[in-house]
């Protein structure tokens, strides 16, 4: 059996995308089904790799958890894994970890750029963008992408005006999230030369960088170090790898001045200390996986194209964004014109948990986003339920 289709059961374990929805405690509706199927939460449902099981067991096995520090053989592997895959060359004294990428957007955002700032958003995007903004009291400016027939563009001549406003800060998100594009090598240079010229902090979340389709080569931001270094490139092995519960991001940052400040903010909140295990996770993850990594790329790519077809006999009048990295699909469901709160609601109380389209932005209502990181029996038992839910829908 396919090691990605292989059963697998996460309810009992604290999980956040199964267990909060059994238990009722997250801010949805009560629903009539004992059993939800969830496609939300941004994490897989398959077993991550087994070099990683075994390197954990191994550290277990040691007994003792006291506190650790980043030693220079994980430095040397992070710093080895996007040469090898991304083919930008970074120095180890640029990594820094955090417990997670929102952690240190949210400290970038502190430490990085003054009161009542403004700070550029590409929407639709990730939520905690814009969280992560008015918790430290500065303003969001959104700078919306053109939805383009089946994908999304970035708008530079509206991005440009709003350098031209005095933005201090613009958070890219590459892949994006939620709607599914790798950004060209192009429209990436584009993006660092305009930050250069109008002097704006580049911020970029990568989080899902390791997760492409070979057609949609990853572009870093890190290929362009020498270009413009006013540029934090966060990254992490949690998505790609199923570990985000083990806490450890690699945040990269080239100028000293910048990477100073970002530390400074991290340690006068005692942030400093990585978790044991994490890094244990994330050296064997970027030595010892790279087949199974391929074959899950694989595999999503499988899956989305299950959707596509699903989606083709049964819901036609559904858009779908191509999926070119990441295993989130955007979906537009506005011919049905109710709420993404409505279809939210009715798709929870027909068995399964999507995320609502409005959370991504105020003009995307009517929208979802589906997680696609899993079997393709569930799958398959998704695309039922919302196939059921649209076709009875009165």
């Amino acid at each position: 059996m396919n090691h990605f289709n292989k059963p697998i059961n996460r309810l009992n374990i604290s999980s956040i995308k199964w267990d909060y929805i059994k238990k009722n405690e997250y801010h949805f509706e009560k629903t009539k089904k004992d059993t939800i199927l969830p496609f939300w939460v941004a994490d897989s449902d398959y077993m991550t790799a087994k070099p990683i099981l075994d390197a954990l067991t191994s550290r277990v096995k040691n007994g003792t958890f006291g506190y650790t520090y980043i030693d220079h053989e994980y430095l040397t592997i992070v710093k080895d894994w996007v040469w090898r895959k991304y083919h930008y060359e970074i120095e180890n004294n640029w990594i820094i970890t955090s417990p997670g990428v929102v952690t240190a957007l949210f400290f970038a955002v502190s430490a990085l750029t003054t009161k009542e700032a403004n700070i550029i958003v590409q929407s639709p995007v990730y939520n905690p963008f814009y969280s992560v903004i008015t918790n430290n009291n500065r303003r969001i400016v959104e700078n919306k992408l053109i939805a383009n027939e089946n994908t999304y563009e970035m708008d530079f001549e509206n991005l440009e005006t709003r350098l031209k406003e005095g933005a201090e800060m613009l958070i890219l998100c590459n892949p994006h999230n939620p709607v599914g594009r790798v950004w060209t090598a192009a429209e990436i240079k584009k993006v660092v030369d305009l930050c250069k010229q109008y002097q704006c902090l580049l911020v970029s979340d990568e989080i899902h960088c390791d997760l492409v389709f070979k057609e949609h080569p990853f572009t870093s931001v890190g290929q362009f170090f020498d270009v413009y270094d006013q540029m934090i490139l966060c990254t992490a092995p949690s998505k790609t790898f199923n570990i985000a519960g083990l806490m450890t991001s690699n945040i990269i940052i080239k100028d000293k001045k910048l990477r100073e400040k970002f530390v400074h903010e991290l340690a006068i909140r005692s942030l400093q200390e990585p978790n044991v295990l994490g890094l244990e996770a994330c050296k064997a993850a970027y030595t010892k996986c790279d087949d199974w990594l391929e074959a899950q790329i694989e595999h999503i790519h499988q899956n989305a194209n299950k959707v596509y077809r699903y989606f083709k006999k049964n819901i036609p009048n559904a858009r779908i964004a191509k999926l070119e990295g990441t295993y989130l699909m955007w979906i537009d469901m506005r011919f049905m014109k109710l709420t993404s709160k409505e279809l939210v609601s009715g798709l929870l109380d027909y068995g399964i948990l999507v995320n609502s389209g409005a959370m991504y932005g105020t003009d995307y209502d009517g929208f979802i986003r589906f997680n696609i990181a899993c079997s393709q029996q569930q799958l398959q038992a998704g695309l039922e339920i919302i196939g059921k839910f649209v076709a009875e829908y009165k």
